[in-house]
């Protein structure tokens, strides 16, 4: 049995089935706790649950918790940290019942670099990684946020700088350990170009050595990607050290055994 898969997404926002199929393909993977995480934005987007299908939301969340006989249903949400605009951030949160927050980075700018391929083409990896590195960071830093998703996302279509990563790794998570944050292994970067798990392997052991922290999370989109490489993720969070993974109530955490 899997402890929890925390991120995924439904036809709220940019999912492809409703709730309650989502619940079922839990139950048949054998998870004990799930999280409805879809995309919440203080802007207008196709991709999100805005302000309008919030109430929507909740009740979609209410109904299957009330529905799960085997399987506990948590209410979260995934919200893109977007420098400056922390007030509108939080005008979202508090209004909203939720057991955890996970924030993202899914924009430099206005650039969403996790959509086209080919939109590196001609671009500085070795700046986007510094840049991208820094908005995670402060994502952390914001302390808005309960759980740092996808963590080295930027590496999403195999994209890679020219400079070895760990001091980037040692800085980063000294920062999610003095912010507090939970990281989320998120296991949808193994269907990726990148096919590797967010985050790296040697991202991961930097984490366990700074003792942040995890979660799990597949983000997925569909009720066959509910828990998919959970064995893979799980195996891998034992052998650098893990123990335990993180599960949210009302925003407050508690450990549950690998």
């Amino acid at each position: 049995m899997f402890p929890v898969d925390y991120h995924m997404h439904t036809n709220i926002s940019d999912g492809k089935a409703d709730h309650l199929s989502m619940l079922r393909a839990a139950e048949a993977v054998g998870l004990r706790e799930i999280g409805f995480s879809d995309h919440v934005t203080f802007f207008d987007a196709a991709w999100s649950a805005n302000r309008k299908r919030l109430d929507e939301m909740v009740a979609a969340v209410d109904a299957v918790h009330q529905t799960s006989k085997s399987v506990i249903v948590k209410l979260g949400a995934e919200m893109d940290y977007v420098p400056g605009k922390e007030a509108q951030i939080v005008s979202m949160i508090d209004n909203l019942p939720l057991d955890y927050v996970i924030g993202s980075v899914h924009f430099m700018g206005d650039w969403n670099f996790d959509t086209n391929p080919e939109d590196y083409a001609g671009k500085d990896f070795d700046k986007l990684y510094n840049d991208y590195f820094i908005l995670i960071q402060d994502a952390a830093r914001c302390g808005l946020f309960d759980v740092i998703g996808h963590v080295d996302l930027i590496k999403k279509f195999s994209v890679y700088p020219s400079f070895p990563m760990q001091d980037i790794y040692e800085k980063t998570a000294t920062i999610f350990k003095q912010s507090g944050v939970v990281v989320e292994v998120n296991t949808s970067g193994i269907t990726k170009q990148c096919k590797e798990i967010y985050p790296s392997y040697d991202f991961l052991k930097e984490l366990k050595r700074q003792k942040v922290p995890v979660t799990l999370g597949s983000d997925a989109h569909t009720p066959e990607a509910v828990g998919q490489h959970f064995n893979h993720a799980i195996g891998l969070l034992k052998y650098v050290g893990y123990t335990h993974v993180v599960q949210f109530i009302k925003r407050r955490r508690e450990k549950i055994a690998l």
